[in-house]
Protein backbone atom coordinates (compact mmCIF):
# COMPACT_ATOMS: atom_id res chain seq x y z
CA UNK A 1 0.00 0.00 0.00
CA UNK A 2 1.50 3.50 -0.93
CA UNK A 3 0.48 5.93 1.38
CA UNK A 4 -0.89 9.21 0.44
CA UNK A 5 2.00 12.16 -0.44
CA UNK A 6 1.52 15.13 -2.27
CA UNK A 7 5.11 14.33 -3.85
CA UNK A 8 7.89 16.58 -4.88
CA UNK A 9 7.79 19.13 -7.48
CA UNK A 10 9.28 16.74 -9.81
CA UNK A 11 6.28 14.59 -9.44
CA UNK A 12 3.71 16.74 -10.13
CA UNK A 13 5.56 18.16 -13.18
CA UNK A 14 5.65 14.90 -14.65
CA UNK A 15 1.62 14.52 -14.18
CA UNK A 16 0.85 18.23 -15.65
CA UNK A 17 2.76 16.90 -18.79
CA UNK A 18 1.30 13.16 -18.68
CA UNK A 19 -2.32 15.21 -18.12
CA UNK A 20 -1.59 17.25 -21.26
CA UNK A 21 -0.82 14.55 -23.28
CA UNK A 22 -3.86 12.52 -22.10
CA UNK A 23 -6.09 15.38 -22.65
CA UNK A 24 -4.54 16.39 -26.13
CA UNK A 25 -4.98 12.97 -27.51
CA UNK A 26 -9.06 13.43 -26.52
CA UNK A 27 -9.54 16.24 -29.38
CA UNK A 28 -10.54 13.99 -32.44
CA UNK A 29 -7.74 13.69 -34.87
CA UNK A 30 -10.30 14.35 -38.21
CA UNK A 31 -9.52 17.88 -37.22
CA UNK A 32 -6.26 18.16 -38.48
CA UNK A 33 -8.08 17.54 -42.12
CA UNK A 34 -9.93 20.73 -41.77
CA UNK A 35 -9.19 24.14 -42.17
CA UNK A 36 -9.21 25.51 -38.89
CA UNK A 37 -11.43 28.03 -37.95
CA UNK A 38 -10.54 31.49 -35.72
CA UNK A 39 -11.36 30.74 -32.11
CA UNK A 40 -14.61 32.63 -30.46
CA UNK A 41 -13.37 36.07 -28.96
CA UNK A 42 -15.35 36.97 -25.87
CA UNK A 43 -15.09 38.69 -23.09
CA UNK A 44 -14.28 38.24 -19.68
CA UNK A 45 -17.26 39.59 -18.35
CA UNK A 46 -19.38 37.37 -21.56
CA UNK A 47 -17.17 34.32 -20.35
CA UNK A 48 -18.18 35.06 -16.36
CA UNK A 49 -22.11 35.55 -17.99
CA UNK A 50 -21.94 31.88 -19.74
CA UNK A 51 -20.07 30.49 -16.67
CA UNK A 52 -23.01 31.56 -14.29
CA UNK A 53 -25.93 30.67 -17.20
CA UNK A 54 -24.33 26.68 -17.39
CA UNK A 55 -24.31 26.94 -13.31
CA UNK A 56 -28.40 27.80 -13.06
CA UNK A 57 -28.93 25.46 -15.65
CA UNK A 58 -27.23 22.73 -13.41
CA UNK A 59 -28.54 23.50 -9.73
CA UNK A 60 -32.04 23.82 -11.28
CA UNK A 61 -31.66 20.11 -12.63
CA UNK A 62 -34.35 19.44 -10.68
CA UNK A 63 -37.25 21.84 -12.25
CA UNK A 64 -36.32 19.68 -15.80
CA UNK A 65 -36.70 15.88 -14.59
CA UNK A 66 -37.57 13.49 -16.53
CA UNK A 67 -38.58 9.83 -16.07
CA UNK A 68 -35.09 8.89 -17.80
CA UNK A 69 -32.94 11.58 -15.30
CA UNK A 70 -35.25 10.25 -12.38
CA UNK A 71 -34.15 6.20 -13.12
CA UNK A 72 -30.63 7.58 -13.43
CA UNK A 73 -30.66 9.25 -10.76
CA UNK A 74 -32.10 6.38 -8.47
CA UNK A 75 -29.64 4.42 -10.29
CA UNK A 76 -26.94 6.10 -9.08
CA UNK A 77 -27.93 6.23 -5.62
CA UNK A 78 -28.87 2.81 -5.67
CA UNK A 79 -24.93 2.31 -7.11
CA UNK A 80 -23.62 4.12 -4.22
CA UNK A 81 -25.24 2.75 -1.83
CA UNK A 82 -24.33 -0.76 -3.05
CA UNK A 83 -20.66 0.51 -2.54
CA UNK A 84 -21.21 1.72 0.72
CA UNK A 85 -21.96 -1.69 1.97
CA UNK A 86 -19.10 -2.98 0.79
CA UNK A 87 -16.45 0.13 1.53
CA UNK A 88 -15.01 -1.65 4.67
CA UNK A 89 -14.37 -5.15 2.65
CA UNK A 90 -13.05 -3.42 -0.46
CA UNK A 91 -10.72 -1.58 1.93
CA UNK A 92 -9.44 -4.28 3.51
CA UNK A 93 -9.14 -6.27 0.71
CA UNK A 94 -7.19 -3.59 -1.33
CA UNK A 95 -4.75 -2.94 2.00
CA UNK A 96 -4.12 -6.95 2.73
CA UNK A 97 -3.16 -7.52 -1.11
CA UNK A 98 -0.97 -4.98 -1.69
CA UNK A 99 -0.19 -5.58 -4.75
CA UNK A 100 2.50 -3.84 -6.46
CA UNK A 101 1.49 -3.61 -9.85
CA UNK A 102 -1.51 -1.78 -8.59
CA UNK A 103 0.27 0.57 -6.20
CA UNK A 104 2.64 1.76 -9.13
CA UNK A 105 -0.14 2.37 -10.96
CA UNK A 106 -2.40 4.25 -8.71
CA UNK A 107 0.75 6.53 -7.77
CA UNK A 108 0.63 7.16 -12.07
CA UNK A 109 -2.74 7.94 -11.86
CA UNK A 110 -3.63 9.35 -8.90
CA UNK A 111 -1.53 12.72 -9.32
CA UNK A 112 -3.83 13.13 -12.98
CA UNK A 113 -6.84 14.04 -10.79
CA UNK A 114 -5.17 16.92 -8.64
CA UNK A 115 -6.80 19.82 -8.99
CA UNK A 116 -3.61 21.88 -9.49
CA UNK A 117 -2.87 19.41 -12.20
CA UNK A 118 -6.35 19.39 -14.19
CA UNK A 119 -6.61 23.09 -14.15
CA UNK A 120 -2.83 23.48 -15.75
CA UNK A 121 -3.51 20.52 -18.59
CA UNK A 122 -6.76 22.19 -19.55
CA UNK A 123 -5.44 26.01 -19.20
CA UNK A 124 -2.34 24.78 -21.29
CA UNK A 125 -4.26 22.71 -23.92
CA UNK A 126 -7.06 26.07 -24.33
CA UNK A 127 -4.00 28.83 -24.70
CA UNK A 128 -2.30 26.25 -27.12
CA UNK A 129 -5.82 26.57 -29.10
CA UNK A 130 -5.99 30.45 -29.27
CA UNK A 131 -2.46 31.04 -30.08
CA UNK A 132 -2.85 28.45 -33.25
CA UNK A 133 -6.40 29.93 -33.45
CA UNK A 134 -7.78 26.78 -33.77
CA UNK A 135 -11.39 26.65 -32.93
CA UNK A 136 -11.91 22.83 -33.19
CA UNK A 137 -8.92 22.82 -29.99
CA UNK A 138 -10.56 25.80 -27.83
CA UNK A 139 -14.13 24.66 -27.90
CA UNK A 140 -13.69 21.35 -26.32
CA UNK A 141 -10.86 22.58 -24.01
CA UNK A 142 -13.14 25.56 -22.49
CA UNK A 143 -16.19 23.14 -22.40
CA UNK A 144 -14.09 20.89 -20.28
CA UNK A 145 -12.54 23.51 -18.24
CA UNK A 146 -15.64 24.74 -17.26
CA UNK A 147 -16.87 21.03 -16.40
CA UNK A 148 -14.21 21.06 -14.16
CA UNK A 149 -14.91 24.08 -12.67
CA UNK A 150 -18.19 23.60 -12.01
CA UNK A 151 -17.72 19.63 -10.73
CA UNK A 152 -14.79 21.71 -8.61
CA UNK A 153 -17.27 24.39 -6.91
CA UNK A 154 -20.17 21.34 -6.51
CA UNK A 155 -17.72 18.61 -4.82
CA UNK A 156 -16.43 21.36 -2.66
CA UNK A 157 -20.03 22.06 -1.09
CA UNK A 158 -20.84 18.78 -1.12
CA UNK A 159 -18.14 17.42 0.66
CA UNK A 160 -18.57 20.16 3.72
CA UNK A 161 -22.22 18.93 3.61
CA UNK A 162 -21.65 15.54 4.36
CA UNK A 163 -18.65 15.56 6.51
CA UNK A 164 -17.72 11.63 6.07
CA UNK A 165 -14.80 10.25 7.59
CA UNK A 166 -11.78 9.47 5.66
CA UNK A 167 -10.60 6.17 5.75
CA UNK A 168 -8.84 5.08 8.60
CA UNK A 169 -9.58 7.82 10.44
CA UNK A 170 -12.50 8.81 13.32
CA UNK A 171 -14.70 5.47 14.05
CA UNK A 172 -12.74 3.74 10.93
CA UNK A 173 -16.48 3.05 9.12
CA UNK A 174 -16.58 6.08 6.97
CA UNK A 175 -19.37 7.95 9.04
CA UNK A 176 -21.22 11.22 7.73
CA UNK A 177 -21.30 14.11 9.41
CA UNK A 178 -18.16 13.65 11.00
CA UNK A 179 -16.27 16.74 10.26
CA UNK A 180 -14.46 15.37 7.62
CA UNK A 181 -14.58 16.49 3.65
CA UNK A 182 -14.21 13.44 1.35
CA UNK A 183 -17.66 12.58 -0.18
CA UNK A 184 -18.14 12.30 -3.36
CA UNK A 185 -14.57 12.07 -4.17
CA UNK A 186 -13.42 15.37 -5.57
CA UNK A 187 -10.70 13.72 -8.24
CA UNK A 188 -12.95 11.31 -9.58
CA UNK A 189 -15.77 13.89 -9.90
CA UNK A 190 -13.78 16.26 -11.72
CA UNK A 191 -11.78 13.51 -13.93
CA UNK A 192 -15.74 12.14 -15.13
CA UNK A 193 -16.38 15.62 -15.64
CA UNK A 194 -13.77 16.76 -17.77
CA UNK A 195 -14.13 13.07 -19.77
CA UNK A 196 -17.78 13.38 -20.50
CA UNK A 197 -17.28 17.00 -21.66
CA UNK A 198 -14.85 16.08 -24.11
CA UNK A 199 -16.48 12.90 -25.04
CA UNK A 200 -19.66 14.62 -26.03
CA UNK A 201 -17.24 16.85 -28.38
CA UNK A 202 -15.03 13.71 -29.99
CA UNK A 203 -17.59 10.71 -29.73
CA UNK A 204 -16.64 7.16 -28.74
CA UNK A 205 -13.00 7.00 -30.07
CA UNK A 206 -12.53 10.26 -27.06
CA UNK A 207 -14.63 8.11 -24.83
CA UNK A 208 -12.44 5.61 -25.36
CA UNK A 209 -9.78 7.26 -23.70
CA UNK A 210 -10.98 9.73 -21.54
CA UNK A 211 -13.55 7.10 -19.52
CA UNK A 212 -11.06 4.83 -18.77
CA UNK A 213 -8.65 7.32 -17.56
CA UNK A 214 -11.19 8.82 -15.36
CA UNK A 215 -12.23 5.42 -14.49
CA UNK A 216 -8.44 4.79 -13.33
CA UNK A 217 -8.05 8.24 -11.61
CA UNK A 218 -10.73 7.26 -9.22
CA UNK A 219 -9.68 3.81 -8.40
CA UNK A 220 -6.21 4.82 -7.85
CA UNK A 221 -7.60 7.11 -4.65
CA UNK A 222 -9.11 3.71 -3.00
CA UNK A 223 -5.96 2.25 -3.75
CA UNK A 224 -3.55 4.78 -1.99
CA UNK A 225 -6.64 4.80 1.22
CA UNK A 226 -7.61 8.40 0.31
CA UNK A 227 -11.63 7.11 -0.55
CA UNK A 228 -13.79 4.71 0.35
CA UNK A 229 -15.03 2.99 -2.91
CA UNK A 230 -18.71 4.97 -2.63
CA UNK A 231 -16.68 7.46 -2.58
CA UNK A 232 -15.67 6.98 -6.04
CA UNK A 233 -18.42 6.03 -7.67
CA UNK A 234 -21.20 8.82 -6.30
CA UNK A 235 -18.08 11.32 -7.43
CA UNK A 236 -18.40 9.16 -10.94
CA UNK A 237 -22.07 9.87 -11.19
CA UNK A 238 -22.14 13.89 -10.31
CA UNK A 239 -18.87 14.29 -12.99
CA UNK A 240 -20.60 12.58 -15.55
CA UNK A 241 -24.15 14.55 -14.55
CA UNK A 242 -22.10 17.89 -14.52
CA UNK A 243 -20.31 17.21 -17.63
CA UNK A 244 -22.92 15.92 -19.67
CA UNK A 245 -25.25 19.18 -18.72
CA UNK A 246 -22.21 21.49 -19.10
CA UNK A 247 -21.72 20.28 -23.11
CA UNK A 248 -25.59 19.71 -23.65
CA UNK A 249 -25.32 23.94 -22.93
CA UNK A 250 -22.59 24.41 -25.95
CA UNK A 251 -23.76 22.38 -28.73
CA UNK A 252 -21.63 24.42 -31.01
CA UNK A 253 -18.56 22.76 -29.25
CA UNK A 254 -19.68 19.39 -29.34
CA UNK A 255 -20.54 18.01 -32.95
CA UNK A 256 -21.93 14.78 -33.67
CA UNK A 257 -23.60 12.10 -31.35
CA UNK A 258 -22.49 12.71 -27.84
CA UNK A 259 -22.12 8.87 -26.43
CA UNK A 260 -24.04 6.85 -23.70
CA UNK A 261 -22.31 6.22 -20.86
CA UNK A 262 -23.13 3.83 -18.03
CA UNK A 263 -21.47 2.61 -15.11
CA UNK A 264 -21.73 0.28 -12.06
CA UNK A 265 -20.53 -1.75 -9.25
CA UNK A 266 -19.57 -5.35 -10.18
CA UNK A 267 -19.33 -7.64 -7.24
CA UNK A 268 -15.67 -9.23 -7.26
CA UNK A 269 -14.35 -12.29 -5.23
CA UNK A 270 -12.94 -10.66 -1.97
CA UNK A 271 -14.30 -6.86 -3.35
CA UNK A 272 -15.99 -5.34 -5.76
CA UNK A 273 -14.78 -3.30 -9.48
CA UNK A 274 -16.01 0.14 -11.26
CA UNK A 275 -16.73 -0.53 -14.42
CA UNK A 276 -17.69 1.70 -17.11
CA UNK A 277 -18.92 1.23 -20.61
CA UNK A 278 -19.83 3.26 -23.31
Amino acid sequence: MIACSSGPGGRTGRAVVLALSLTAATVPQAAAAEPATPPPRKSFREALRTLAGDGRYLLTFPARASRKGVWMTAGAVAATALAMNSDEEIRADVIESDRPAAGRMATKFEPLGRIEVEAAALGTLYLAGRAARNGRVVGPAATAFEAYLWAAVITGVTKGAFGRERPGRGSGEGRFFAGDTIFPSGHTTRSFAIAAAFSARGGRKVAAIAYPVAALVGLSTVQEDLHWASDVVAGAALGLAIGKGIAARHPAAGAGRAPSAAWGVVPRPGGAALRVMF
